[in-house]
């Protein structure tokens, strides 16, 4: 998760006072019937009755609040939705800008058709095109036109073809980032705890602050867990995600005071995500973690909280690895073209045992990134951050001494998981593996 700094309290004063005071008193309560999921299949969440009596979500009877993110920010959230940056999507327009003029014409647009494989470019199709992306109606498409359009309605499936042409698909509904809003209550939470006025920062080796504060990471978490199908409690838990403690250590809020509150606000259920956050995502460079331990049963991590042992249920875990994901992934930097970066970044073999318990979206980007590692192995991992640790001058931390371990041979369990991919996985011989392909090897046998 991003670390952050304040220039501020916090707000906290303020905060305790809306905690204490209930500026829920509009708020209805609505009861959950069904939210935990037991376990995701690859296309659907199968969904079991909620595991207590007290997981209600608190909502307004009020209107939802629009707007939720600058015009600035609401692009951010779009591109990771999108899996392109604005660096990738410019790229793209100089290549259709064939005569090199500055702007695209309707000829030029014919172009456009080999990013897009699974779409027929017939003349009315490019018309169709040029009448929306062209919005100032001159009859050339400018960068910024085109860069709109594309970050809204074109979603990148993170492959190239022979010639290295980015391979996208066109979405069947424009996408809306936030067009359903935020409960007000939650965003007047948002600001009593003063979560604006901290400035975002990382220090994931391939993240990215990109200038922004903690607020627009939080309700950029709540966008995307939205757009990627997660039920609401869990949105509202990636709004919280890292209240209780940020990656630097710093804590926002007292939470042994704040729990109780939370849980009487928020919900106890959505208070039980944000509790275990911040212990599973310490976690997940380890075999035994969030990410990699097996699937199916409760697991053990450290409590980073409260020290000691925590314990995750099985019914959340696939809610906390979304989390997980969704937090690096509002962060990570699009535009990265290194295949060894890409890999461990998002490192397939990482997320191999959870990818079937991941919403869609979640499993989607992953596989993105997958294939933006064509090239790279595990080995190629291991001499990069070996390296990277080398050139500072520090001695490797013992959780990345662990982590690395599971990329170096003969027995690192990435090692394991990278053999039987290239053996087993590739059935069809593309040079690709799909999700079935890849669901059809049993992977556990490397994490035991």
């Amino acid at each position: 998760m991003g670390s952050s700094s304040s220039s501020s309290t916090l707000g906290l004063a303020a905060a305790a006072a809306f905690l204490a005071g209930g500026s829920f008193t509009d708020a209805f309560t609505t009861q959950t019937t069904q939210f935990l999921s037991s376990k995701r299949s690859n296309n659907s969440f199968s969904v079991v009755p909620s595991l207590s009596s007290n997981h209600n979500i608190r909502v307004a009877a009020s209107t939802t609040s629009l707007n939720v993110l600058s015009k600035e920010q609401a692009l951010h959230t779009a591109e990771r939705l999108a899996g392109m940056s604005r660096g990738e999507i410019q790229h793209i327009f100089e290549d259709l800008d064939a005569d090199g003029s500055g702007s695209i014409d309707i000829a030029e647009l014919d172009l456009l058709a080999k990013y897009f494989p699974g779409e027929t470019f017939t003349p009315e199709v490019r018309a169709k095109l040029m009448k929306e992306i062209d919005t100032d109606g001159n009859g050339e498409i400018d960068a910024e036109e085109f860069y709109q359009w594309m970050v809204v309605n074109a979603k990148s499936d993170g492959s190239a073809d022979s010639k290295g042409t980015k391979q996208m698909q066109m979405r069947q509904e424009r996408l809306e980032v936030g067009k359903d809003g935020i409960d007000p209550h939650l965003m007047e939470l948002l600001d009593e705890l003063g979560v604006g006025a901290v400035v975002q920062k990382v220090t994931h080796p391939l993240h990215s602050a990109f200038g922004r504060t903690l607020y627009d990471h939080f309700v950029s978490c709540y966008l995307i867990s939205k757009e990627w199908g997660n039920p609401e409690f869990v949105a509202v838990a990636n709004l919280f995600h890292a209240l209780y403690q940020r990656g630097d250590g710093m804590r926002a809020v007292d939470f042994t005071e704040y729990r109780p509150k939370l849980q009487e606000k928020l919900g106890r259920d959505v208070e039980q995500l944000i509790y275990l956050f911040l212990s599973a995502h310490k976690s997940a460079l380890l075999a035994t973690g969030i990410l990699m331990a097996p699937v199916g049963d409760d697991i053990e991590v450290s409590n980073v909280l409260e020290g000691g042992m925590v314990t995750i249920p099985k019914e959340l875990r696939p809610y906390l690895v979304d989390m997980e994901v969704i937090n690096s992934h509002d962060q990570h930097v699009l535009e990265n073209s290194n295949p060894v970066h890409n890999l461990w970044s998002w490192s397939f073999y990482q997320h191999a045992t959870v990818l079937p318990i991941m919403s869609n979206g979640a499993r989607e980007s992953i596989i993105e990134y997958q294939k933006r590692g064509a090239g790279a192995t595990v080995a190629d991992v291991l001499a990069w951050h070996e390296s990277r640790f080398a050139e500072s001058g520090k001695e490797i931390p013992e959780l990345w001494q662990k982590h690395l371990d599971l990329f170096r041979a003969p027995n690192g369990k990435f090692v394991c998981v990278e053999e039987n991919l290239n053996r087993l996985a590739d059935k069809d011989g593309n040079g690709e593996i799909d999700l079935d392909e890849f669901v059809s090897v049993d992977f556990e046998q490397c994490f035991v």
